[in-house]
């Protein structure tokens, strides 16, 4: 099996850009960007508003990221390097990937900056800007949850190629 590399954090934690980063490092890759695949709703997409998950909105992200893990397992049998990106949110997030997870060769990256870092990258991308009040939420969480078995990388301080550099060194040890 080919790597499957899981990148999370919360929004403006970089997860995108250095997850396309990261596949493009491969041969032979995908990128799977779970936002990408709740998006697929042509009618009737359910988001978290205001912070509320829904039932419809949990079912929703249950979904994408069951097709994630459908996919990244099928791509990497078939020798495909694999990178997945997805955000920390609601908190059983851990739980829904689980299938995932079980797989022992899976790299379970969590981009974790600072929070006032974060507050101030969504601040200069433009947006969005109504992530801002979750953000200590999030980071209650993120800090309590259990990180074995993680690559936990405060991104802080880093370029986008020095965080690059550091998500490709973790995983090919």
């Amino acid at each position: 099996m080919n790597n499957i590399i899981f990148i999370t954090g919360m929004a403006g934690a970089g997860k995108s850009t250095v997850g396309r980063l990261v596949a493009r490092h491969f041969p032979k890759s995908i990128f799977i960007q779970v936002d990408e695949l709740r998006e697929k709703m042509v009618k009737g997409y359910a988001r978290p508003e205001a912070g509320v998950f829904t039932e419809e909105v949990m079912q929703q992200f249950q979904m994408a990221r069951s097709t994630a893990t459908y996919m990244a397992r099928l791509y990497a049998d078939h020798g495909v390097d694999v990178v997945i990106d997805d955000v920390c949110v609601p908190s059983n997030f851990v739980e829904q990937y689980a299938a995932l997870f079980e797989i022992s060769e899976v790299k379970r990256v969590l981009l974790y900056p600072k929070a006032e870092i974060v507050i101030e990258r969504i601040k200069q991308r433009g947006g969005p800007l109504e992530h801002i009040p979750y953000v200590p939420v999030i980071y209650t969480f993120l800090d309590s949850m259990p990180k074995d078995g993680w690559i936990v990388l405060d991104s802080s301080e880093w370029t986008i190629e020095q965080t690059v550099n550091e998500v490709l060194s973790n995983v090919q040890e």
